[in-house]
């Protein structure tokens, strides 16, 4: 289990965004005994849990990790070396479905990016399944919008914000697994989303959602079938991807400014899936989807890029597709594992909004003419609940969150 800490000063924040710190996390010493490494251990084990606890603290929930931001206390502070009283962000990763393969640890793309791009956490430290980042202030976009259209000025700053992400060097990021393709292949790519997707989502949880999923008639090669239609696509050169730019990972600053966070997804592939998973997750209306769209291309163009749009029209509806297919195993998993042992008629109802919402998107993905409605999916999901409660060890009480991102 390692441990990392800061090596420099890092003063409080004083711009629009707080996380914007100069200063990078070093490695521990080796020399370090082993004892005096689980004792270090313990002792940050102990501050997480006091600050965690703090009245003060509030909680933001998220797919991927629980997140606890607190002011930093001495000591704690003097060993991150920050400011007392600087908002720092305890992260916990949750176990949850994996929707995408992790090629990189989210501390060390977040040390690549820093150089590049305004806003972005600093890494305090790592421990484990868990870390403490500099926090980031400024309003979500999903609060800051409140269901009212978007703006295309802020269409305009995420827009620049793929840009800038395309211009990051492949030098400047972590080093990448041997067998990850790099040479801008977009059917090796895809194909190796798809495999993750078949392999380590449908045909892992297959033993206990098996019966669920055909009930809801969700094909058995919903994403597998992808791995054939990735060799319709053309080469397109690689970048760096973030893979979750949505409402809630997106923040709006005082000055207007657009913050990045949450970056456990990032990936370096073709640029399109970024931009397909960002239509599909900001579930823009027709004309902001359209916007968008040509103000990438525009921002592609204006910085030399044209040949990340190469066959851009066919491809995208592939990766839009995808998204869409490999969607619905994770968002019927999750509405499911998320019903308590007495579930009432509402949390059938609520799960079922979710799971019936994520299957009508799919719906064209999955060459499907037409899929259950509400009602046949909320008694499905009754079916596969009854069934569970007779298997030991299946099915267990969940307090449920309201989810913050």
């Amino acid at each position: 289990m390692s441990v990392t800490s800061p090596s420099e000063a890092d003063a409080a924040p004083s711009g629009p965004c707080a996380g914007t710190t100069s200063s990078e996390a070093a490695q521990p010493d080796p020399d370090t005994t082993s004892f005096q490494r689980l004792r270090n251990w313990f002792r940050l084990q102990w501050h997480f849990e006091r600050h965690r606890r703090c009245p003060s603290a509030f909680f933001l929930q998220g797919h991927h990790h629980h997140n606890h931001v607190v002011a930093l206390r001495e000591p704690l502070a003097s060993i991150v070396r920050v400011s007392p009283g600087r908002l720092g962000k305890f992260r916990t990763r949750r176990r949850t479905v994996p929707v995408l393969p992790r090629v990189w640890d989210e501390a060390a793309v977040l040390r690549a990016v820093r150089p590049h791009l305004p806003y972005v956490p600093h890494v305090l430290l790592t421990y484990g399944s868990r870390a403490l980042h500099t926090y980031v202030e400024g309003v979500p976009l999903a609060d800051a919008l409140r269901g009212a259209p978007v703006e295309d000025e802020t269409l305009r700053r995420i827009a620049a914000l793929f840009g800038a992400l395309g211009e990051i060097p492949a030098s400047d990021l972590p080093e990448l697994p041997q067998a990850w393709q790099t040479d801008g292949d977009s059917t090796r790519f895809l194909q190796n989303l798809a495999t993750f997707a078949h392999n380590e989502v449908y045909v892992r949880n297959r033993p206990r959602f098996g019966s669920l999923f055909r009930r809801l008639g969700i094909p058995d090669d919903a994403v597998e079938r992808f791995t054939r239609e990735a060799k319709l696509l053309r080469p397109r050169p690689y970048s760096l991807l973030h893979c979750d730019i949505h409402r809630g990972n997106l923040l709006t600053c005082k000055n207007g400014d657009l913050a990045l966070v949450d970056w456990e997804l990032a990936l370096f592939g073709d640029p399109l899936h970024d931009l397909a998973t960002h239509v599909v997750r900001m579930e823009y209306s027709e004309e902001e989807r359209r916007r968008l769209i040509q103000l990438w291309q525009q921002e592609m163009r204006v910085r030399g890029r044209e040949d990340r749009l190469v066959g851009m029209d066919e491809d995208f509806r592939i990766y839009v597709d995808f998204e869409h297919a490999q969607s619905v195993f994770p968002d019927t998993i999750r509405a499911a594992s998320e019903l308590p042992v007495a579930a009432t008629d509402k949390d059938f109802d609520v799960a079922a909004v979710s799971v019936h919402r994520a299957l009508s998107r799919a719906r064209k993905a999955l060459k499907q003419d037409a899929g259950p409605d509400h009602s046949a999916v909320r008694q499905a999901l009754r079916s596969w609940h009854r069934e569970q409660q007779g298997l030991p060890g299946r099915l267990r009480a969940v307090r449920l969150v309201p989810r913050r991102r």
